[in-house]
């Protein structure tokens, strides 16, 4: 069937979107997404971007269906282990990959129905608009969202530029452990503390939990 191209008021206003029931945690900072979105991730090292989005892998993929972490920063190593045990990560349909460039990556979304796809980072991954624009092209079909992590040092400046940023739906900054939201699904943007940088690592933790 042909993608419908015009759509008048009416149809506009009585047209029904297929949205993600988050819980508060999540519903307060991205609202309540499609279930196609794109979101980016950035902030400089540390700010607790990476953690806070392996979380939500975890929490979606006990809710809404499996879910692809494309780990290229980092790979499979022992920080992705040591997150893993600390943060209480344990869903059966999160799965972690080594560094998958794109076309392997598309080829294990072919094979499985995945409903989240993360990035972290584009940077390390080399993850580009066009790649963005053929992964919703070529799935377009799924209902698949896509969750990029970056790095940045100031708000709507992410490393990889202005394209990835403008192309999501949910934009999220972090910085001294704490997450600033712009969101399409929020009225307004909206900002909550993870955890307290100057404390120690186990405090942090308890934060994050």
């Amino acid at each position: 069937m042909a993608k419908r191209e015009i759509f008048s008021i009416k149809a506009i206003r009585e047209k029904k979107f297929q949205t993600l029931e988050l819980s508060e945690e999540y519903a307060s900072l991205m609202g309540k997404p499609e279930k196609k979105f794109i979101s980016i991730n950035y902030g400089e090292s540390g700010s607790g971007k990476s953690v806070f989005t392996l979380k939500f892998a975890n929490y979606f993929a006990k809710n809404f269906g499996k879910v692809l972490y494309n780990s290229h920063e980092e790979k499979v190593n022992q920080t992705i282990q040591d997150r893993v045990n600390n943060f209480n990560i344990d869903a059966s349909k999160l799965y972690i990959a080594n560094g998958l460039p794109f076309d392997r990556m598309c080829h294990y979304i072919e094979k499985n129905y995945y409903r989240l796809v993360i990035i972290d980072s584009v940077k390390y991954m080399n993850f580009t608009i066009d790649q963005l624009k053929e992964l919703r092209e070529r799935f377009a079909k799924r209902q698949l969202s896509v969750m990029m992590v970056d790095f940045g040092s100031s708000k709507g400046s992410p490393a990889s530029g202005k394209d990835l940023i403008h192309a999501s739906d949910v934009k999220m900054y972090f910085k001294d452990g704490r997450v600033h939201t712009i969101s399409r699904y929020l009225d307004k943007p909206t900002e909550r503390q993870l955890f307290v940088p100057q404390t120690a690592n186990k405090q942090q933790l308890e934060l994050f939990r």
